[in-house]
């Protein structure tokens, strides 16, 4: 059975969180929801602590029904989603009508839907917000995953849907998900998404430095695909979940390279990927910028016949990079200077 608390799953983007949300929700006690990015986006703009007025409640209320219908960043519509407003509002009332009340309330409903009793969320970009977290949700612990900068980053760069939708019934869809993708492509920047990457993984580090390992669990993605009973029994026993060997048996979603598959289950298939997706130059310029952190993690550094001029030259689009990539997230940014401080703050740790 699990232990009382939530459960949150962070780290960088394209580093397994999917994988493991779906061994988790495999589990009837605990159910995590998706990717809401609530710490990131609306909790900055109205605060969390402070009682709603009726304008700022509906505007929560908008936020967590559009994510019924379609995932973040998807153009959802709150009038088409799966969750009734007025139930939303009353747990929410009952939890005290703040930005955080409504937060908690939609995870809990999400929860009990699928008929568990303990919730959770996922959202990778989280990880900045570990400290915030665990002090909104005192009984709260986080996972935060670990893996290969290189896979990460060669990941990211050619990421795409690969399916899994209903576009039949909801056709308007297919247009949020070339926009999403159009997105993630104008957010691309080597040296950025390697400076990313660092960041993410010296803020989880640090997390666990100074909560503890009781409060922030570490999973590198390469133990658990090439260990798939072992990691997932400590890790699921560390959740105080009960470990199954039906736990594994996970869907094929959200990859880069493979399409939607509902019984993929765990696989290697991404483990070395990068080597014949990322050119000489791509591998000399991330291991450049991770270096530290890459073998802090236990990643070895791969010879390449690229040096000093491949790093200047990817060093010298960062800055436009940079502001490309704030334009096309705009709408995912509450606050550029803070947002930005919050990952540039764990680059030198």
């Amino acid at each position: 059975m699990a232990t009382d608390g939530p459960v949150f799953l962070v780290g960088p983007s394209r580093s397994g969180t999917a994988l493991v949300r779906s061994m988790v929700n495999n589990d009837p006690s605990m159910h995590m929801a998706g990717e809401t990015h609530y710490f990131d986006d609306l909790r900055p703009r109205l605060g969390g602590h402070s009682v709603l007025d009726d304008a700022d409640a509906i505007r929560c209320e908008d936020y967590f029904l559009a994510l019924t219908h379609r995932p973040y960043g998807h153009q959802g519509d709150p009038r088409s989603g799966s969750l009734d407003r007025q139930r939303l509002r009353d747990a929410a009332q009952q939890l005290g009508r703040t930005p955080d009340a409504y937060f908690e309330a939609y995870c809990r409903l999400i929860a009990d839907e699928h008929g568990a009793v303990q919730w959770g969320e996922k959202t990778p970009r989280h990880v900045f917000r570990i400290a915030e977290i665990l002090d909104t949700f005192p009984t709260a612990r986080v996972v935060a995953m670990i893996r290969d900068p290189r896979a990460v980053i060669a990941s990211y760069r050619d990421w795409r849907n690969q399916g899994g939708f209903d576009l039949e019934a909801d056709p308007d869809l297919e247009a949020a998900l070339e926009a999403d993708t159009a997105r993630a492509r104008a957010s691309y920047n080597l040296v950025m998404h390697s400076m990313l990457w660092r960041s993410t993984i010296n803020a989880a580090i640090s997390a666990r430095e100074e909560h503890g390992q009781r409060r922030v669990y570490l999973q590198r993605y390469e133990d658990l695909v090439l260990a798939p009973e072992r990691a997932g029994r400590e890790l699921l026993e560390w959740l105080g979940l009960d470990f199954l060997p039906e736990r594994l048996e996970v869907p094929v979603h959200n990859s880069s390279f493979s399409t939607f598959n509902r019984t993929g289950g765990v696989s290697q298939a991404g483990l070395e990927r990068w080597r014949d997706k990322l050119d000489d130059s791509e591998v000399a310029v991330i291991q450049h910028v991770t270096k530290r952190t890459l073998r802090r993690c236990g990643y070895r550094l791969e010879p390449t016949t690229r040096g000093r001029a491949a790093v200047v030259h990817a060093y010298l689009g960062v800055v436009p990079a940079g502001v490309r990539a704030a334009v096309s997230n705009r709408e995912r940014i509450a606050g550029l200077p803070s947002y930005v401080w919050g990952r540039v703050r764990f680059l030198l740790r």
